[in-house]
């Protein structure tokens, strides 16, 4: 049975409603109620046996119930009370008129009360059960009612064993109310009232429209409201599908995750090899060319649909996409059966919503094949690689060291243990020194060791110790101390994360003159992820950073000139920013640089874009090497050249270059290689919107890890203030 039942019905407008045996039944139904526990244990009375007949053959939905359960497993008084109560109280609807329902769940025994009677709402919505009653009994449109249980046990270790925690969850669900009954809003009305039921506490809800005409409740609805029910009232719960509350679900996610990376990996380090998807591509691309209109999905011919679709089943056919396909339904399927039995059918990847970009991903790709340059999208790609941010050279630390300091000799020479050229490379005999130094005070040699303990490169990691000496040499005024901890603290990588400190040090170091600290702010307010998005702020230090000569700096400082997104779009400013930090060994600047000088309405440019792509190249960037062999064999932007895009191709293909590989391989086949690139780029984008979602459920651990750690600190706080539990 799933943990959470549900039961959606609606009363419509103007119906007639008998009383019949139920009537009577509910009106001395709370004499029954009052079962001491040695009665409760019993055998089922004749009376209620037949009772229990009855109600099975006028609803045998009945049976779902967790009292029906119950009752089969033991027939005791208790149980057959159970029982019989929940099942009229689902079926109060054909007993009594709607003024009468809404009475009876606000004001029977045992409901939970908040005020005169147990009705509640939306936060700041005053509750006058006698207008509500009225103007139930005088609605002309559809009136849905729902009952929401648990089984007692999950209440009590839930916290839903009082109605105050039913009531605030239920606020929570108003847009999803919203959605589910397609109710705007503002017409949106709701009511409900919590029993406490010994085995199964409750909430009965009334869900109308002040406009009659409004809404409808589809079986879509009700699975979006039963997901959303059950990740709140179970939330605290389904870390156990995430993190492995379990042994099995633990080994299906560590095992999963694993074959995801491993998967991912494969599908990134080798070739794609299937003429079918190259010949589905190239006629796409024609088809393409010849349409007119939008080429977006949603706008194409139903032919042409079809057509990406077919591409899309048979990339989702592949071995190594089944198998991720398979394991992101295993998951999805372990969160469904917190709250339900039936598992959907699996559908088609091409069918998936989840993961419909793919299809204009197909589209852009046939679209590629008609291009004469280099596809964007592909130098995009190539921009995407990260290269190590540049650390503060220890040479310049010398420039502002003072030298009167009784330490620096001692300073410089551990300096002098740590080159690796020298004949005696000695790093632990440098940190004793270094300690020694720091220990005087010095700062360079309390932010040098601080920096090796950080880092763990030249010396055992140790973290703790290296924040005791970057705050020490940070607190006199070291400006690459307070960088490096600054930019520590703010990432919270390493460390806990401290977002206000690691901007005070950064801004510390930024005022002295550090391009390192201002790319690090400015980059951290641009983005808005570190800290709190600050345009204006952000381009002040991301320019002062360019403007001193800081590679990345200019790098990202260019890129932002080309898109003319967040500053006024100039290309001549960009490629000077660009150009700068290419000369500096910026291969990403190149490569972003190269893609401006052969994009068309910039003015081609090719002889500056292979410059900057053979510096590049020198500079050991795979993806420029790649994009040189790709523009000789294409002969499209230069003279063709076979054998010099060979010779590029196999070098990039040498230094890990995927699309090289790839590339090299169709061609050697005869095939057309602009297509079997086409459809490794496919195959590449489904694996990473694999990875994309694993990454997005591993953010939702640590989210969750974060809230229960925050609920435990402020449980014991109220606790050891003397207050209750929740």
């Amino acid at each position: 049975m799933p943990r959470l039942i549900t039961k959606f019905k609606y009363l419509k407008p103007n119906r007639k409603l008998s009383a019949g045996g139920y009537a009577a039944y509910i009106a001395t139904r709370e004499g029954v109620e009052k079962i001491d526990e040695s009665q409760r244990l019993l055998p089922a009375t004749e009376r209620q046996t037949s009772l229990i007949r009855r109600l099975i053959r006028d609803f045998p939905d009945s049976k779902k119930d967790f009292e029906y359960e119950d009752y089969l497993k033991q027939k005791t008084v208790g149980c057959a009370s159970d029982f019989i109560s929940r099942t009229i109280e689902d079926h109060v609807d054909r007993c009594v008129n709607v003024k009468t329902y809404a009475d009876y769940i606000a004001t029977r025994p045992r409901a939970e009360r908040f005020g005169s009677h147990g009705l509640f709402t939306d936060d700041g919505v005053p509750v006058q059960l006698s207008k509500v009653s009225e103007e139930l009994n005088h609605y002309e449109g559809n009136v849905w009612t729902a009952i929401i249980s648990l089984r007692r046990e999950d209440a009590e270790r839930l916290g839903y064993n009082h109605g105050a925690r039913w009531r605030d969850m239920l606020r929570t669900q108003t847009q999803a109310f919203s959605e589910a009954f397609h109710i705007p809003l503002q017409n949106l009305k709701w009511f409900a009232a919590f029993h406490n039921e010994s085995y199964h506490p409750h909430v009965h809800l009334i869900i109308y429209s002040g406009e009659p005409s409004d809404g409808f409740l589809s079986r879509a609805g009700v699975e979006q409201l039963r997901s959303s029910l059950a990740k709140d009232i179970f939330a605290q719960d389904l870390h156990s599908v995430y993190v492995a509350q379990t042994e099995q679900r633990d080994a299906l996610r560590v095992q999963s995750k694993a074959r995801i990376t491993e998967i991912i990996s494969q599908i990134n380090c080798g070739i794609y090899d299937n003429p079918l998807v190259e010949d589905l591509l190239l006629k796409l691309s024609g088809k393409l060319n010849d349409s007119s209109g939008k080429k977006v999905y949603g706008y194409l011919k139903p032919e042409l649909k079809a057509l990406v679709d077919s591409i899309v089943d048979e990339l989702a056919a592949e071995d190594r996409i089944k198998k991720l396909y398979d394991l992101w339904y295993k998951q999805r399927e372990e969160v469904l059966r917190t709250y339900t039995d039936t598992i959907p059918k699996r559908i088609p990847l091409s069918e998936n919503k989840e993961f419909k970009s793919i299809k204009n991903a197909v589209i852009q790709e046939a679209l590629n094949l008609n291009l004469r340059h280099i596809p964007v999208a592909e130098l995009e790609e190539a921009e995407a690689s990260t290269q190590p941010e540049p650390m503060p050279d220890d040479s310049e630390d010398e420039e502002h060291a003072d030298s009167s300091a009784s330490s620096f000799p001692l300073y410089v020479a551990a300096l002098a243990c740590l080159k690796r050229d020298a004949e005696e490379y000695e790093p632990e005999k440098a940190v004793t020194m270094l300690t020694v130094a720091a220990e005087e005070g010095l700062s360079l040699a309390q932010y040098r060791l601080g920096k090796m303990l950080l880092l763990g490169k030249e010396t055992v990691q140790n973290v703790e110790d290296a924040v005791f000496w970057l705050e020490k040499a940070a607190a006199q005024d070291n400006e690459w101390a307070q960088y490096l901890l600054g930019k520590t603290l703010l990432r919270g990588e390493l460390v806990p994360r401290d977002a206000d400190r690691g901007a005070e040090l950064l801004e510390a170091s930024f005022q002295q003159g550090s391009p390192y600290a201002a790319y690090t702010l400015g980059k951290a307010y641009l983005d808005g992820q570190l800290l709190p998005r600050d345009v204006p702020t952000g381009l002040e230090h991301l320019t002062l950073s360019a403007q001193k000569g800081f590679a990345p700096a200019q790098y990202l400082y260019g890129k932002l000139l080309d898109l003319g997104e967040l500053l006024p779009q100039d290309h001549d400013a960009a490629l000077r920013y660009l150009n700068a930090a290419a000369e500096r060994g910026n291969s990403n600047a190149a490569v972003l640089a190269a893609k401006i000088c052969l994009t068309k309405e910039n003015g081609k440019r090719v002889s500056d874009a292979i410059r900057l792509l053979e510096l590049a190249a020198e500079n050991g960037s795979d993806d420029a090497e790649y994009l040189l062999g790709r523009l000789y064999l294409s002969g499209q932007e230069v003279e063709q050249n076979v054998p010099l895009a060979l010779r590029w191709l196999e070098a990039a293909s040498d230094h890990g270059n995927q699309s090289a590989e790839q590339l090299l391989h169709s061609y050697h086949a005869g095939r057309v290689w602009s297509c079997s690139l086409g459809a490794l780029h496919l195959l590449q984008q489904l694996a990473r919107a694999f990875e994309n979602r694993q990454q997005e459920q591993d953010r939702n651990i640590r989210q969750m890890k974060a809230e229960r750690k925050l609920l435990q600190k402020i449980e014991e706080k109220r606790q050891a203030h003397g207050l209750k539990h929740g």
